[in-house]
C-alpha cells in the first residue's frame, strides 16, 4: 500500500492506526471538496421533501423547531435560512428554554405553535423521543416533520416523516446539522451556497460527532466556506482569536465558536446565537456576538465552581475505589454546564461520568461516554431509574427521582463491558514512535493533506525522540517552555512545564509525546511541536541541600506531606496505614489528574510515591517530604525538591542503607548481553521482559522476523535513559548518604 499512495513511513504509520489500510481506503479519505453522499438514502426523506413542497405551494405557515446547543443553533439557522431560499414565504424558528421546557419537542410548544397559526413543523436535532408532544399535534391536525440524529426511543413517535439516520441498518453518524444540510440538498436538487456548508461544520464540529465519511466532507468544504468569509457573525466572533479568516481549523471551532454557541443556551436564550450564524453582515452580528461572549464567560465562572466541587466528590471515591462508570451529584448544581462539567471530568478519569444537579426531590443530569461504549443503549439498560432519558451514543441526558449516588455509580458500572473498562488505558498512546529528524518538508504536506482531524480522526501524537540544542522559557511569568532540538527546524513548545527546564541539559537526549500543530505568523503557516509531556525530565531545585534536614522526620508532622517509599509493596503498605490517596505507575494518568487537582485544593493531605514510578506534578505544593528509603540519586532528591513550598522541608535518615537502590539499578538497567538473551527467547516464542520488549519496538526490531536492519542501542531512549539513570546513581553514591550533605 506504501508503494500505492507513495507516501512516507512516517504518514503510512499514522494511516495504520487509524485503519486506513487499503487504496481503496485512502481514496475515500481524499474526497477533498466531494458532495456528501446522495440526502434520498436517509429514511422517511422522500416522505419529508414531498411534504415540504406541498406547503411550499400552499403558502402555510412553517415553523423550524429546535436544540439549544450548538448543533442545535446551527441546525436551526441552517434550516430556516433553507426554506427561505427555497421559496417559503411564512417560515419563523422557535428555540425552547433549557429551563422553563427542557430538551425536545415539548406539549406546550406544539400547542402554542397550533395557537400561532403553524401548519407544519419541522424539528431539527430533537424530537424523536418527544411522544407525547407529537401525539399533541396529531390531535390538533398539526402536520410533523421530525429531522434528528439522536437514539431512538422502542416506539417512534407520530409524525409524517422521522429523517433520523439511526433508522438505518448501517447508520450515517450525522450530526443535527449534517441531517439538515441533507434535508435542504434533497429539497433543493442543487448545489447549496457555501454559507450552508460552514454553517453545517460547525454543527459538526461541535456535536463531537466522528469527523470520517459525510461529516468529513461537511467539514472540509465548511472550512472553505468560513475561511472564505462566507458566516460574518464567524469572522467577527474569532477576530480575537485568529488575525484573519484563513487562519481558521477545526480547533477553533471546536474549543471557541462550538463552546460560545453553547453558551447562549446554557444559561437560558440561544436565539442570540441563531442570529450571530444568520447575520449576513459584520455590522449585524456584532450586538448578538457580544451577547454571547458575554454569557460565556459567565458559564466559564460556572462550570469552574462546579468542576472544583466535583473534584472533592472524585477524590472522596478514590479513597475507596473509584467505579467504572462515575456519577456526581449536588444541590442546585446549573443544568446549563452539567454537561461540560461531565465533559471536563471525563476527560481527567478516561471513563464515563454523569453529573446530576437536584432540586427537592429530582435531578437533572447529563453522562459523557468513552469511545467503544453505546452510552445511550447503555443507560437504557437501566430505564426504570430515569423519568427521562434521551441521546446518543455518546452523551446523554436524563431526569430521575433524587436517590443514593454511589448506590447508582455502582448500578451504571455493573452492567459496564469489561472491554470499555479498559479503554481508558488507551487514551495516552501514541501513533507513531520518530525521531526529531524524520519529520521533513514532505511529511509535513503530507500531513497536512490529511487535515481536517477532528473525533473519529483525532491529530496524530508522536512519541518524538532528539537531542537538545537550545531552550528558553517565555510567557509572563515564564511559565512555558520552547525548545529547539538538533537536526530539526521545527520548533517545539511546552505550555505551563516551564519549570522542565531545569531537567533538561543541552545535548541530552530527550523524549517526549506531542503533537505537530500549525501556527500561523504575519499571514504564514508552519509547524511546531506542541509537548503534551516530557518523558522522564524531571524539573529540580538548584537549592535543595539547603531544604534538607538530615535525620528522622518527628513523630507527628502535619500538613502536606509527601512520603517518599523504595517499592510498590512498601507503597501499598504504608497508604494502608495512612489511609491516604497514593500514586504509582499503575494508575492511569486521567485519574492521577484528578487526584492532583484535588490536592492542589487541600491544607492537609498525604499523598505516598514510589520514587520509581510516576511522581505527582505539584510544584511548590508539599510542606514536608519524607524519604522513608534511600533517594535513588542526587538528581532524584533536586527533583523531589521542585514539590516543597518556599518554607517547605526534606527529611532523609542519613544512616538509610543505599545497597538496595545499587543492586535494583544493576538488576533493571539492560546490558547488550541481558539484551542477546532476550532476543533469542523472543526468537523461539517467549515474551521478552517489558523492558527489553520496549527496546526492540524502540528499534523497530521483531525477534520473530525475517529481515534486520543494524540499529545502534543509542537509538532506544528507553535504553539511553535507563543507562543515565545508572550514572547518576553511581555518581551519587560514590560517596555515602551521610557525606551527601558536606
Amino acid at each position: 500500500m506504501k508503494e500505492q499512495i507513495g507516501v512516507s513511513d512516517v504518514t503510512m504509520k499514522v494511516l495504520w492506526a487509524r485503519n486506513i489500510r487499503s487504496l481503496l481506503d485512502f481514496r475515500q479519505l481524499q474526497l477533498d471538496g466531494e458532495e456528501p453522499s446522495d440526502p434520498l438514502l436517509l429514511p422517511d426523506m422522500e416522505k419529508a421533501v414531498a411534504l415540504l413542497q406541498e406547503f411550499g405551494q400552499s403558502h402555510r405557515a412553517i415553523r423550524v423547531y429546535g436544540d439549544y446547543d450548538a448543533d442545535g443553533v446551527s441546525a436551526t439557522s441552517l434550516m430556516y435560512q433553507g426554506l427561505l431560499w427555497a421559496g417559503f414565504e411564512h417560515v419563523d424558528y422557535y428555540i425552547p428554554n433549557r429551563f422553563d421546557e427542557g430538551y425536545g419537542l415539548n406539549t406546550d410548544a406544539v400547542i402554542q405553535a397550533h395557537q400561532d397559526g403553524v401548519s407544519l413543523l419541522v424539528t431539527v436535532d430533537c424530537g424523536s423521543s418527544s411522544l407525547e408532544a407529537a401525539q399533541t399535534a396529531s390531535r390538533l391536525g398539526l402536520r410533523l416533520i421530525i429531522t434528528d440524529h439522536h437514539g431512538l426511543p422502542s416506539i417512534l413517535p407520530p409524525a409524517e416523516a422521522v429523517v433520523n439516520p439511526e433508522r438505518m441498518k448501517n447508520p450515517n453518524r450525522l450530526s443535527g446539522t449534517g441531517v439538515a444540510l441533507q434535508v435542504l440538498r434533497a429539497l433543493l436538487r442543487e448545489s447549496l451556497p457555501q454559507w450552508a456548508y460552514g454553517v453545517a461544520a460547525i454543527g459538526t464540529v461541535a456535536d463531537v460527532v466522528p469527523l470520517t465519511g459525510d461529516n468529513r466532507r461537511i467539514v472540509q468544504r465548511g472550512l472553505q466556506a468560513l475561511r472564505s468569509g462566507s458566516v460574518p457573525g464567524v469572522e467577527v466572533l474569532l477576530k480575537e482569536r485568529v488575525e484573519t479568516s484563513e487562519e481558521l481549523n477545526v480547533d477553533d471551532l471546536g474549543f471557541y465558536v462550538g463552546p460560545h454557541l453553547n453558551a447562549a443556551g446554557r444559561m437560558g436564550d440561544a436565539k442570540p446565537a441563531v442570529q450571530v450564524l444568520l447575520s449576513s453582515t459584520a455590522e449585524e452580528a456584532e450586538p448578538y456576538v457580544r451577547v454571547l461572549q458575554e454569557q460565556n464567560e459567565k458559564r466559564r465562572q460556572l462550570e469552574r465552581d462546579i468542576v472544583d466541587q466535583a473534584l472533592v466528590q472524585v477524590a472522596e471515591y478514590s479513597r475507596v475505589e473509584l467505579p467504572p462508570f462515575v456519577v456526581l451529584a449536588q444541590d442546585n448544581w446549573h443544568h446549563g454546564v452539567i454537561g461540560i462539567v461531565a465533559s471536563r471530568i471525563r476527560e481527567m478519569l478516561k471513563r464515563p461520568v454523569a453529573v446530576i444537579g437536584w432540586e427537592d426531590d429530582e435531578g437533572k443530569g447529563s453522562a459523557r461516554g468513552v469511545p467503544g461504549l453505546n452510552l445511550l443503549e447503555h443507560m437504557a439498560k437501566h430505564r426504570s431509574m430515569f423519568l427521562k432519558l434521551g441521546g446518543h451514543r455518546g452523551a446523554c441526558g436524563f431526569s430521575l427521582i433524587k436517590q443514593d449516588v454511589y448506590e447508582l455509580s455502582m448500578t451504571l458500572s455493573a452492567s459496564l463491558p469489561r472491554e470499555i473498562w479498559e479503554e481508558r488505558y488507551r487514551a495516552n498512546t501514541v501513533d507513531v514512535r520518530i525521531k526529531a529528524e524524520d519529520v521533513t518538508s514532505v511529511v509535513l504536506d503530507e500531513l497536512r493533506s490529511l487535515e481536517p482531524f477532528g473525533h473519529g480522526f483525532e491529530r496524530p501524537r508522536f512519541a518524538v525522540t532528539g537531542i537538545a540544542q537550545s531552550w528558553r522559557r517565555m510567557g509572563r511569568d515564564q511559565q512555558h517552555l520552547a525548545l529547539n532540538l538538533k537536526h530539526s527546524e521545527l520548533r517545539a513548545v511546552a505550555f505551563n512545564q516551564g519549570n522542565h527546564a531545569s531537567g533538561i541539559e543541552l545535548g541530552d537526549s530527550i523524549e517526549f509525546v506531542g503533537q505537530l500543530m500549525p501556527n500561523f505568523y504575519r499571514g504564514q503557516e508552519s509547524y511546531q511541536w506542541r509537548i503534551d509531556k516530557f518523558i522522564d525530565i524531571r524539573p529540580g531545585r538548584s537549592d535543595w541541600i539547603r531544604v534538607i534536614r538530615w535525620e528522622e522526620p518527628p513523630s507527628e508532622v502535619y500538613g502536606r506531606i509527601v512520603y517518599v517509599v523504595g517499592s510498590t509493596r512498601d507503597q501499598r503498605h504504608l497508604a494502608k496505614e495512612l489511609h491516604a490517596m497514593f500514586f504509582d505507575r499503575h494508575w492511569d494518568y486521567g485519574q492521577r489528574a484528578a487526584h492532583e487537582e484535588d490536592l492542589k485544593r487541600s491544607s492537609s493531605v498525604s499523598v505516598i510515591v514510589n520514587q520509581w514510578g510516576t511522581w505527582p506534578s505539584l510544584h511548590g505544593w508539599a510542606q514536608h517530604i519524607i524519604w522513608l528509603t534511600a533517594p535513588l540519586s542526587r538528581q532524584c532528591v533536586a527533583m523531589a525538591g521542585s514539590i516543597l513550598d518556599e518554607e517547605g522541608i526534606i527529611w532523609i535518615n542519613p544512616q538509610e542503607n543505599y545497597q538496595r537502590i545499587l543492586k535494583k539499578v544493576a538488576r533493571l538497567v539492560p546490558k547488550r548481553d541481558t539484551l542477546a538473551r532476550l532476543w533469542r527467547q523472543g526468537q523461539v516464542g517467549r515474551h521478552p521482559l517489558i523492558v527489553g520488549r520496549r527496546i526492540f519496538e524502540e528499534l523497530e526490531l521483531d525477534p520473530r522476523g525475517q529481515h534486520h536492519v543494524r540499529r545502534r542501542l543509542s537509538d532506544s531512549p528507553s535504553y539511553e535513559r535507563a543507562h543515565k539513570l545508572m550514572r547518576e546513581v553511581r555518581a551519587s553514591y560514590q560517596n555515602p548518604l551521610s557525606r551527601w550533605r558536606e
